[in-house]
């Protein structure tokens, strides 16, 4: 029998709490939400946590301009999850931002994406992979653990022929 929706809401708040994910909610002006479903379109991405955490990894606060002015109006909430690593990092942001809110943060990172278009976003969505670089003793070892692999196979070949 499917598990009902709640159990699967209980399960997924116990995953949730095991790796440290906390549910952030930031107001922001009203149309921001419309930017980020926009952006999301556009690099299609399907998740706003995975949107809003890409933007915070590749943010450079040099790049980001001013904060626009801010306006008495209607406002838009932004949810999402992030793990304590990135709640640091949003937090650095907008230390460096001069900043006192994280949501005055989130909110300039969508504006300033939005601003630049489909093509000119894509680099803050980017996912960045580490580089590996292997030396030349883990190499050596390597071949060897292979080589002697191959040995043993064509050793098990010639005694079953």
């Amino acid at each position: 029998m499917a598990a009902t929706q709640e159990e699967r809401s209980a399960k997924l708040a116990e995953r949730r709490q095991e790796l440290g994910e906390q549910e952030l909610r930031h107001t922001v002006p009203y149309g921001a939400r419309q930017m980020l479903d926009e952006l999301m379109l556009w690099r299609e991405i399907q998740e706003v946590s995975e949107a809003v955490q890409l933007l915070v990894i590749n943010a450079e606060p040099k790049v980001l301009p001013p904060a626009s002015p801010k306006v008495k109006g209607p406002s838009d909430i932004i949810r999402h999850y992030f793990r304590q690593g990135m709640r640091d990092r949003l937090a650095a942001l907008t230390a460096a931002l001069g900043e006192s809110k994280d949501r005055n943060t989130i909110w300039r990172l969508i504006a300033y994406a939005n601003s630049l278009g489909p093509d000119g976003s894509a680099p803050l969505f980017e996912i960045k992979r580490h580089g590996y670089e292997i030396t030349e003793n883990v190499a050596r070892k390597l071949r060897q653990a292979g080589f002697a692999e191959s040995l043993q196979m064509n050793a098990e070949d010639d005694g079953e022929a």
